[in-house]
């Protein structure tokens, strides 16, 4: 019998961030309970799955019309992803953290088992026409090297939230 582990996960915890990326205007939410989680080797995929915005505003930045779209769409790839179980019938994705920022939002997960997200992204993305474009792409990032630009936004934090 293999050896098995037994983790676990952190229950989220999220901080709002008002930041810059690439001289754009930055909004990104972050599952901070991520940057102590010890066992991160178990979860070595980054998964980035980009929402393409329609409508913008300033910046291009999305309208609250648009927002709530995205929001819509961005919530069943979370769900999807969320979901989806390794072959042990474990937890396959964390949620990292979700970017809206230059005409797009990105959602950002850690993933264990790539070929099962990927099977459920496929699903998801051939089941009907969606009402904005949306692509994912995930490469193996034990390192957490993906990740660490997220995580650089903590030292930069004010308030009680830090």
């Amino acid at each position: 019998m293999p050896d098995r582990t037994s983790i676990e996960v952190p229950e989220p915890h999220y901080t709002l961030f008002n930041a810059t990326r690439s001289g754009q205007p930055e909004v990104i939410v972050v599952n901070d309970a991520l940057l102590s989680f010890p066992l991160a080797e178990i979860f070595p995929w980054h998964l980035v799955v980009t929402l393409e915005v329609a409508d913008t505003v300033e910046n291009g930045m999305p309208s609250s019309t648009e927002s709530a779209i995205l929001f819509q769409i961005g919530d069943e790839i979370e769900s999807t992803v969320l979901t989806s179980r390794t072959e042990h019938g474990s937890q396959n994705a964390l949620f990292l953290a979700r970017s809206t920022w230059n005409v797009q939002r990105e959602l950002l997960f850690q993933v264990h088992d790539p070929e099962t997200a990927n099977q459920a992204l496929q699903q998801l993305l051939g089941c009907r026409k969606w009402e904005r474009e949306w692509s994912y792409r995930m490469a193996n990032d034990a390192s957490r090297e993906a990740a660490a630009n997220v995580f650089q936004l903590f030292p930069q934090a004010n308030g009680p939230d830090a």
